[in-house]
């Protein structure tokens, strides 16, 4: 998995300049058009789905992953998921006070 994809590509161009507005804002519409794999607090019912949450120091987020086998990597077991576009999880959560 050391193949880098679009979505890596964009982040190491955003951190690489951080003052750049362009890299930045393609960043983020890389992460809306990727399909992003959710980590679910449980199984879903009947299409409901909890994301799971985590509180940090600097925020309360919602984990996604890019691709599957990073997800697995963290989870180091089989978990809940869901498969959504990053725009369509960002929708989902605007105004709840969460990051991703």
């Amino acid at each position: 998995m050391s193949e880098l994809n679009n979505l890596d590509l964009a982040h190491k161009a955003m951190i690489d300049a951080p003052d750049n507005e362009v890299a930045r804002l393609a960043y983020y519409h890389c992460l809306a058009d990727c399909e992003l794999y959710v980590l679910l607090a449980t199984e879903p019912v009947d299409g409901d789905m909890v994301p799971a949450i985590f509180s940090l120091e600097t925020g309360t987020f919602v984990l996604v992953f890019d691709r599957e086998e990073r997800l697995a990597d963290f989870a180091a077991g089989p978990v809940p998921y869901a498969v959504l576009p990053g725009r369509v999880i960002a929708g989902q959560l605007a105004g709840q006070g969460l990051g991703i």
